[in-house]
């Protein structure tokens, strides 16, 4: 008897802001791609991926049989799209307008062809928005109404989807919500700050707010989580308050870190996603419109402002990390519950498609 020839394997297109040094969106493709191995397994339905990503030497080791598409590549890009069944968004909030209105036609572009040549598109653990103009939402709007499935990330995103009647949709979570993390110990003094350059806006008081924690205790470390975006900015705080910079270079360091914690100051999203999973205290500033919906949480107690920040603020917020903890410990398992189901319904919505 002869050899069985394997299956041939079903490619999928995963689209997101993937290979450009932002931790986030990579963890974000990292935990989708290992959602849909999983999904495949389950449903016997073997998938080989197309990832469209800035840089291919940004994009950290990836589970599966994976194909990396710079975007540089057009014609590669339309290529694999043809010959996929179907385009997966793997998290983030790919459609906004306030990076730049380029950028959201760009995104609505390739979609928009991809639903031309009658390849479904899910969007998995996504945000939307913000919009600052009209026509922003008109694009949107006009895209979403021919999307397969959205599982959304967040009660704004669900909401919109819905008040619309734009698409199939319900509630997820973030994808990252999904990687396994270890749960941080109760000794440590270590608190990770996550800077962006907004940071230098307010940087007297910033950093006077900081020192004063250091002062009461805490060890501070900057973390570039952004390598190109954030460095320099970690560099210059660390400078004047003698302290290490982190800068991550592979998966795993990333996820064991916040285990090392005791918490987290942050001015980006997924830094409090995986402080969650580590079952950590964090406080973050309104930069973000994710970032206060996240917090609506949490009460918003951890939230603060830093266009009204003081140092003696910065450092009452603190005095709350014990209550906060316990919260967070509480939250942890209800995302990971809520990314559980998204995982469950992208399933059911593969195998009605594909199998």
């Amino acid at each position: 008897m002869g050899r069985m020839t394997p299956p041939r394997k079903i490619p999928l297109v995963l689209y997101g802001y993937y290979g450009f040094g932002n931790w986030g969106d990579e963890l974000s493709l990292l935990a989708t791609l290992r959602a849909l191995e999983g999904i495949g397994r389950e449903l016997s339905l073997p998938f080989a991926y197309r990832v469209i990503v800035g840089n291919s030497s940004l994009v950290p080791y990836l589970p599966g049989e994976v194909t990396l598409v710079e975007r540089k590549h057009p014609g590669r890009m339309l290529s694999v799209l043809l010959e996929s069944r179907g385009v997966v968004v793997g998290g983030g909030s790919l459609l906004q307008d306030v990076t730049s209105f380029r950028s959201l036609l760009y995104y609505t572009a390739f979609l928009s062809l991809a639903q031309c040549v009658r390849k479904p598109v899910v969007f998995f653990g996504c945000g939307l928005g913000p919009f600052t103009r009209k026509l922003s939402v008109k694009l949107v709007r006009k895209l979403l109404r021919r999307v397969r499935l959205f599982l959304a990330r967040d009660e704004a995103t669900l909401a919109f989807l819905r008040e619309c009647r734009l698409c199939p949709a319900s509630l997820g979570a973030d994808p990252v919500f999904l990687l396994e993390q270890e749960e941080a110990g109760t000794s440590s003094s270590r608190l990770g700050v996550f800077l962006r350059q907004e940071a230098l806006e307010r940087k007297e008081v910033l950093f006077e707010g900081l020192r004063r924690l250091q002062r009461e205790g805490w060890d501070l470390e900057f973390v570039a989580f952004h390598r190109r975006e954030d460095q320099e900015v970690a560099e210059s705080f660390a400078r004047r308050l003698r302290a290490p910079v982190r800068v991550f270079s592979k998966v795993p360091e990333v996820l064991s870190y916040f285990s090392e914690l005791s918490g987290v100051i942050s001015m980006r999203f997924h830094p409090l996603v995986l402080a969650t999973q580590s079952g950590i205290p964090w406080w973050a500033f309104d930069l973000d419109p994710k970032i206060v919906a996240f917090s609506a949480h949490w009460e918003g107690k951890n939230l603060l402002s830093l266009a009204t920040l003081e140092p003696a603020l910065l450092c009452a917020a603190l005095q709350g990390a014990a209550v906060l903890r316990e919260k967070t410990r509480v939250l942890r398992d209800v995302f990971r519950q809520r990314a559980l189901a998204a995982k469950g319904e992208l399933a059911h919505f593969l195998g009605s498609i594909l199998g």
